[in-house]
């Protein structure tokens, strides 16, 4: 923030911005530059500066490389209404947009916090935006094959609270054996590979966007 109020000139704003906080980025930080001459916004251009470091098997839906049009990104969605909404607030006031994100991208809903500081000397739209994300969860987009039932909700529930099979079993009175039979079949609902997968599963369905 600092950068952003002593920035002298449009040339330089961005890259100094950048600069300064690049070493100090944590793993789950993305750091992107628009450029925001064009009028259409499906012609402003993105470079990725530091993308997200944390090993996941959902990081390579995030664009990779420099002066990327918007247009060529993949999901225009997210581009339109997550993406170009947020600069745009932040050129219309020319101040900047803090918010927090939640947000679908390819199937993958994200959360997390953003600023974006466009820049000092707009005119009308300026010549860049600079925009760092903080990642707090990824998760799939995702729906049971078949709607669980009571007893499966149950578990579920129980699962997600972080009880074994052995205690879930007591507390809807059913055989350790049966309550392992149901999570299996839970697992093949949900195409869990694991407790743990069926459990983050089941939350990314029960938080379904509206």
């Amino acid at each position: 923030m600092d950068a952003w109020i002593s920035a002298r000139d449009e040339t330089d704003g961005a890259d100094t911005i950048c600069g300064s906080v690049l070493d100090y980025l944590a793993p789950d930080m993305v750091l992107t530059v628009t450029g925001t001459m064009a009028i259409d916004p499906l012609y402003w251009t993105l470079s990725l500066l530091r993308g997200y470091q944390v090993p996941s098997g959902f990081a390579d839906i995030l664009p990779i490389g420099t002066d990327l049009p918007y247009h060529s990104l993949t999901d225009r969605k997210f581009t339109l209404g997550t993406m170009v909404a947020g600069r745009q607030r932040a050129i219309a006031q020319a101040s900047p947009e803090i918010d927090s994100l939640d947000t679908c991208l390819s199937n993958v809903r994200m959360f997390g916090d953003r600023i974006i500081l466009p820049s000092r000397f707009t005119g009308r739209r300026g010549s860049w935006c600079v925009s760092l994300v903080r990642i707090r969860c990824l998760l799939p987009m995702t729906k049971p094959s078949q709607e669980p039932d009571i007893t499966e909700l149950a578990i579920l529930q129980l699962i997600r609270e972080g009880y074994t099979a052995r205690d879930i079993s007591v507390r809807v009175d059913l055989s350790p054996r049966t309550v392992e039979h149901k999570l299996e079949k839970l697992k093949t609902k949900f195409g869990a590979r694991s407790v743990a997968h069926l459990a983050t599963l089941s939350i990314a369905s029960a938080i379904w966007p509206a």
